[in-house]
């Protein structure tokens, strides 16, 4: 019989994708790890990693189970929890969805002063690209979310936000880019290089946080090439001298040693880094959190 710890370290592990990473976020050693998913792979009777020096990627079977196992554990949840309140032994529980570094340490100093303040609530963190997060928000199956928008972008419907920090949009080159000697670059100097981005088929908004920046002031451009993540376009800069990536300041530590950020000479690109959740969400954790957040940003502001 399978246990279901075992479903939960298989999830992490590909969301993660790095068994270093998540045998540190389980506590456990990386060998036990891979013993584990070594045990799981026999058992579902396919490979569902790949693994090189460089990365780990999931096989098509472990997208599949991926997704699977998701909505198995949200079941498995859900049912501990009623029956947990059908014998009066109940926990609230708090789901949170953020994205990696942006938000990774303020979050633990959150959490910590969050669960000594409601200690009967059980919170859950889980570290997702930002499709991921959108998704889990919109079928409920995460609470909060800690989410990156653009500032064109209208924040969405149904949705309540709370504000808490500012990110510029920044142009990512090689270092041996012609553009790399410069201290600051406009987006009419990047576009007249061939730009990477994120393939929209593996990520729908990717027009939007990227080249849209560009086209909505009617700046032409050349798209080389697209790439499944974000990594992935990083990695190509690792090697490609001529194209440039438009990004997050945050996420530069994507960036290999090879490449570089460069600060915009245009001061209205930027992205809002936000805490989101659902209106039609019925947890009142959710407001007792978001209570929180604010007092969180509000003794920072004081202390800055």
């Amino acid at each position: 019989m399978m246990k279901i710890e075992l479903l939960r370290e298989f999830l992490l592990l590909s969301e993660r994708l790095n068994f270093t990473r998540a045998a540190q976020k389980l506590h456990i050693t990386q060998p036990v790890l891979s013993r584990h998913m070594k045990e799981l792979e026999e058992h579902v009777g396919a490979p569902l990693f790949l693994r090189d020096t460089h990365q780990v990627t999931l096989t098509s079977a472990g997208y599949r189970l991926a997704s699977e196992v998701r909505k198995i554990l949200h079941q498995y949840d859900e049912s501990m929890t009623a029956v947990r309140t059908f014998t009066g032994n109940s926990r609230r529980r708090l789901s949170i969805a953020f994205l990696g570094e942006a938000i990774r340490q303020p979050l633990v100093t959150l959490v910590e002063d969050f669960r000594q303040q409601q200690n009967d609530v059980v919170v859950e963190c889980r570290d997702c690209e930002l499709e991921e997060v959108l998704s889990l928000l919109d079928a409920g199956e995460c609470d909060v979310g800690f989410l990156i928008r653009p500032n064109f972008m209208p924040q969405r419907p149904g949705f309540g936000a709370l504000p808490f920090q500012t990110d510029d949009l920044c142009v990512a080159v090689n270092r041996l880019h012609p553009l790399a000697q410069r201290a600051t670059v406009s987006l009419r100097d990047a576009a007249q290089w061939p730009i990477i981005r994120v393939d929209p088929r593996e990520f729908s908004l990717s027009e939007q946080y990227s080249t849209r920046f560009l086209s909505a002031r009617g700046i032409d451009f050349n798209l080389y090439k697209e790439f499944p993540n974000l990594k992935s376009c990083c990695f190509d800069l690792e090697l490609n001298q001529r194209a440039v990536l438009l990004m997050p300041r945050h996420r530069g530590y994507l960036l290999g040693d090879n490449s570089m950020l460069l600060s915009l000479a245009e001061k209205d690109c930027w992205f809002s880094l936000e805490l989101v959740w659902s209106l039609r969400n019925r947890n009142p954790c959710v407001m007792l959190f978001s209570q929180a957040f604010s007092h969180y940003l509000a003794s920072r502001a004081t202390t800055a």
